[in-house]
């Protein structure tokens, strides 16, 4: 059962705050419930429910600006210029840009509204003890997910607060640094481990609330982020040294895999269907509403989806038989595709590969119904095809471009050709077609944060860093067989010689890409320099010397921007506020 928070949206009163201080100042602040309210038992919950609610709206700028430019992502053919900007690493459009300011703002009324809700429970009557244990711990556990989200995108740049902020006079340019944000976060999550009740007791009645298992997941990626840091910044917050954080995650991890009843579904594809979304394998996801008339809908099931109805060799013609947007392929709107290296990174005997990417476009003459599957129209191979495969295909009415249509595949640049960014291969993970026509824009499927999956890679990941590679191949071997293709085992086997850091990060886009946070993983994988090279030589929409019209990804750009507009309010009060290195202050 999901989730319901809707009903605790009067909770949401700090849009104004963190939208720009000159915009606070024109509100008389108010308390998000009445302050009476707030001191009792479910005045306090309901504060603290609210935090729910504020992840349906940073889901989409999650998205946009934590993942644009990662190494997966290149830009579509209906690209808007700030969303582009990110990918190019153009900085006017990153710092000027309402997704970043939209990132920014939310994170932070998460983090305030997260402080109120402390410091509510902790003055509230309670009728026993232990349930005010309960919501502490929740709180302090959603806390350290909101302050590892800031510190990680916005780097030393960003603001910190443990105390909520109730008057124009309470804002101040607090910019601590690093440290500071990873001391509270290691603080909060013991704090956490105290009273947080187990998945079991949590998910049949309130799927995707915090649980035990959902904190010890935050906890294994706050550990292999902080592992990333110099040795005297770990040693600060408490770590003996990156040997500990990761021995910490690996313990962490082979917990999740092995004590919390999570299990990979068997069909790779399963675990982002409609009607599969409190699956085993999800640790934790955003629950959305199934009307209209909820405060939010998931909106990222557009942002992958091409035409489907042209071929990118005769785009002036449409294919008679597809629909621009279908229920079952998607709401057309091209933001962003695939690069050639998220496609060419799969082995073709994976199926992950298939359930990836869209290959396939059979005939949907009613566009809100399920395709006519006996009848495929229009392919778009995901390896090269001797022209004598196209035209045999083409022989019997089936229009093929391949892979080779849409990008140099040495280079792995997209083509110059016109109209060649409209006509990527679709990405499945964040379709829904449970929706009710066509074009319907808003979408109901919830937006999962943390699955197992993400655990098994991560495991690796660990076991890698302190040079244990017979277990990570092991551990990829167990994640891997629900990818076998009977016949061809051996071309997915995994050996320890196979085992570094770039087979890591190659395996964490076949398991883990086109969802959240790819960009994180890097940034924790890689020092700048190589992080920077990496994302040029696999993105080539990110690399200037293709032609691209940004500047491209430098080494300071491995933390995201402070948006003009707070930087500009602080400017309004008179308090110095420091914009990330590199960027124009």
């Amino acid at each position: 059962m999901k989730l319901n928070y809707k009903l605790y949206s009067v909770c949401l009163f700090l849009l104004m705050t963190f939208c720009g201080c000159d915009s606070f100042l024109e509100e008389t602040p108010k308390g998000s419930i009445n302050d009476t309210y707030a001191q009792t038992e479910k005045g306090a919950e309901a504060e603290l429910l609210s935090l729910y609610q504020i992840n349906t709206e940073l889901l989409e700028q999650w998205f946009m600006v934590g993942e644009l430019g990662n190494d997966l992502m290149a830009y579509g053919g209906n690209v808007r210029d700030y969303w582009k900007g990110l990918i190019t690493y153009t900085d006017t459009y990153m710092i000027d840009n309402s997704s970043n300011e939209g990132l920014w703002k939310w994170l932070y009324v998460a983090l305030s509204t997260i402080n109120t809700s402390i410091n509510s429970i902790n003055a509230a009557d309670f009728h026993s003890e232990s349930k005010r244990s309960e919501l502490l711990s929740e709180a302090h556990a959603l806390r350290a997910f909101y302050l590892h989200q800031i510190v990680e995108i916005y780097g030393p740049a960003a603001y910190y607060a443990e105390m909520p902020i109730t008057s124009p006079e309470e804002i101040g340019g607090t910019q601590p640094g690093i440290a500071a944000f990873y001391k509270r976060i290691l603080a909060d999550l013991e704090i956490a481990d105290q009273s947080l009740k187990a998945p079991s007791e949590v998910r049949s009645s309130n799927f995707g609330r915090m649980d035990q298992g959902i904190a010890k997941a935050i906890r294994m990626r706050v550990l292999m982020s902080l592992a990333a840091y110099d040795e005297t910044l770990i040693g600060e917050v408490g770590m003996q040294n990156k040997k500990h954080c990761y021995e910490e995650a690996v313990r962490v991890a082979t917990e999740l895999k092995n004590d919390y009843g999570y299990k990979l579904e068997s069909d790779f594809s399963r675990i982002f269907s409609p009607d599969n979304t409190e699956n085993s394998e999800i640790i934790w996801s955003i629950q959305y509403g199934n009307t209209t008339f909820d405060a939010q809908n998931n909106f990222i099931h557009r942002y992958w989806v091409s035409q489907v109805n042209r071929s990118v060799r005769s785009y002036s013609k449409t294919i008679n038989g597809l629909q621009a947007h279908s229920v079952f392929y998607g709401r057309e709107y091209r933001a962003v595709m695939p690069t050639y290296y998220f496609i060419h990174v799969f082995n073709k005997y994976d199926k992950r590969r298939d359930a990836t990417f869209i290959s396939g476009y059979c005939r949907t003459d009613d566009w809100n119904e399920l395709p006519d599957f006996s009848d495929t129209l229009l392919i778009r191979a995901l390896d090269v095809l001797p022209q004598e495969v196209k035209s045999a295909y083409e022989d019997r009415g089936i229009i093929c471009d391949d892979v080779a249509d849409i990008y140099d595949i040495e280079t792995g640049a997209v083509l110059n050709n016109s109209n060649v960014r409209s006509c990527a291969n679709n990405v499945t993970k964040w379709l829904d077609s449970s929706r009710s026509t066509a074009k319907q824009e808003y979408a109901y499927k919830d937006a999962i944060l943390i699955r197992l999956g993400e655990v098994y890679v991560t495991l690796a990941e660990a076991y890698t860093r302190l040079g244990r590679k017979d277990e990570a191949a092991q551990v990829i071997m167990e994640l891997r067989q629900r990818a076998l293709m009977p016949g061809h085992e051996e071309a997915l086997t995994v050996n320890p010689e196979d085992i570094d850091i770039s087979f890591i990060l190659d395996e964490g886009a076949r398991e883990l890409g086109g969802e959240l946070f790819r960009w994180q993983m890097l940034k924790r994988a890689l020092d700048k320099d190589a992080f920077c090279q990496w994302i040029k030589e696999k993105n080539p929409d990110t690399n200037p010397e293709n032609g691209v019209n940004g500047i491209g990804i430098k080494p300071y750009h491995i933390n995201r921007p402070v948006p003009l507009s707070t930087i500009n309010s602080y400017k309004v009060l008179n308090i110095e506020f420091k914009q990330n290195e590199g960027y124009a202050q």
